[in-house]
């Protein structure tokens, strides 16, 4: 379980206040295992920002955010690491071009532990694991384990990630905006293969999107947010009962009506 409390932060562009960007303004979020989260939100409105706090690649000015009992504000991004899962936007981000999916898919699994040497992550019965562990997912990435990522196209590099992401199950898993990159058919395999990883692992899940009617089919939750804050939330029953028009009101109301049409046709 993640615990988000009161969280601010501010950047200084230029280190003269009047210029201040208020990212986060007193966010609170409790993030329950199994709960797979989706965060809309416009430009500025402070939903990358709240993930990279999470993440350590900003630290908040105010606030605590407590992970499974553990303080995230003691460690850096890359001692994170080691619980938090994430995938980006860009497909190129999240693996190594130059060596295979086996040899990525091993170093994934030795997320965590205790430097080894190399060869030994590279067995014949860990082979048979990843075989076993691609073939349901009907990609054809089975038959492609000792090919070079970097041969890959976009939505295989992108699922590759977020295997790689949950293949240690992380207690928690960050994907931001990681269908953007993709045409709307790959992006739709990437969410049903996201839904599958993320329910079946129990994996608690922030995932920020670009796109409405992903946030209302996909996952248990929904929250927005404008200007810092969290200024809508739903879950279970009602999220299943909401419509684009409903989120593109709720932004309206809350002022911000210059919304990118991504996000509102898909």
């Amino acid at each position: 379980m993640l615990q988000c409390q009161n969280l601010y932060k501010t950047f200084h562009p230029d280190n003269n206040p009047l210029n201040d960007k208020k990212a986060l303004q007193g966010v609170n979020l409790t993030i329950h295992d199994g709960d797979f989260v989706a965060v809309i939100g416009g430009n500025g409105s402070g939903k990358t920002t709240l993930l990279n706090c999470i993440a350590g690649v900003h630290r908040p000015d105010k606030g605590s955010m407590i992970l499974d009992g553990i303080n995230l504000r003691d460690y850096k991004e890359h001692q994170r690491a080691k619980w938090i899962g994430r995938v980006f936007q860009d497909p190129m981000q999240g693996t190594i071009a130059d060596i295979s999916l086996f040899e990525n898919l091993a170093l994934a699994a030795k997320r965590g532990e205790k430097p080894s040497p190399f060869r030994w992550a590279l067995s014949k019965k860990k082979k048979a694991d990843f075989l076993a562990l691609l073939k349901p997912l009907g990609l054809g990435l089975e038959d492609r384990l000792d090919a070079k990522i970097g041969s890959f196209s976009g939505g295989q590099r992108q699922s590759v990630t977020l295997l790689m992401a949950t293949l240690a199950k992380p207690k928690l898993l960050l994907l931001d905006e990681h269908t953007a990159a993709l045409d709307p058919k790959t992006a739709r395999t990437v969410m049903e293969l996201t839904q599958k990883i993320v329910t079946e692992n129990h994996i608690p899940t922030l995932m920020i999107t670009h796109n409405m009617k992903d946030a209302i089919k996909y996952g248990n939750r929904l929250i927005m947010m404008n200007a810092g804050k969290i200024i809508f939330e739903a879950s279970g029953e009602e999220k299943q009962k909401l419509t684009v028009e409903d989120l593109v009101g709720k932004f309206a109301k809350a002022g911000d009506e210059d919304l990118p049409d991504a996000m509102i046709l898909g």
